[in-house]
């Protein structure tokens, strides 16, 4: 069996990060699995770790419960890209809060144009769709199923690997335009948004 690497939960956070990819690979220099099951979190942190799993490249990404915004980025950088059946795939423009004077918004918002510039490259070049057909997806923040994945080169196949029982990771899913509405439901019942009941109540609790 091949070692994998598991990527849950935020981007950036605990060892969903370059470093510890990094190492893994280091420890791992033959074919290893990666596990990914994460909503997003930090573009630059996802870019990062998408070029470790390029400079590796004896990569499999395994897709399971949701791969969505920075998740994408070492998602489809894989070798081999295998999506669960039940799995779902977003790629969007990056965004970020800024705060300060007028040009220091203008000069966020060049930054952010620049950035999605640059990930529209990195998904046609491994999709092999036009960049701008991938920059119309971003803008749309376009959802997938494995099926359209697969019928949009995002994945190679669609497979249920003995991965346990299929989960789909804790994010605030209301931060997103169009998610799908099991995903904002399960935030809301699950106080994973910063709106929903159970974290005001939790909020109210640590107060």
């Amino acid at each position: 069996m091949k070692p994998r690497f598991d990527i849950s939960g935020n981007i950036g956070s605990g060892n969903a990060c370059a470093t510890d990819l990094a190492e893994f690979f280091a420890q791992n220099l033959g074919s290893v699995t990666i596990c990914i099951n994460s909503g997003g979190g930090s573009a630059a942190e996802g870019a990062a770790m998408m070029a470790e799993v390029e400079r590796h490249g004896k990569v499999t990404t395994y897709i399971q419960g949701i791969c969505a915004s920075a998740a994408t980025l070492p998602a489809v950088a894989g070798r081999t890209i295998i999506m669960h059946p039940a799995a779902m795939f977003m790629i969007h423009e990056p965004y970020a809060m800024a705060e300060g004077t007028a040009d220091q918004h203008r000069s966020a918002a060049d930054a952010l144009e620049k950035m999605s510039g640059t990930y529209a490259a990195a998904y046609a070049r491994h999709t092999g769709h036009p960049v701008k057909t991938i920059a119309a997806w971003m803008k749309q923040e376009t959802w997938l199923t494995a099926d359209e994945a697969l019928e949009l080169n995002f994945c190679d196949r669609i497979e249920a690997l003995e991965t346990g029982p299929q989960m789909v990771a804790a994010f605030d899913y209301s931060k997103f335009r169009g998610a799908p509405r099991h995903l904002l439901r399960l935030a809301r019942e699950n106080g994973w948004g910063t709106g929903s009941p159970n974290h005001q109540s939790t909020e109210k609790q640590n107060a």
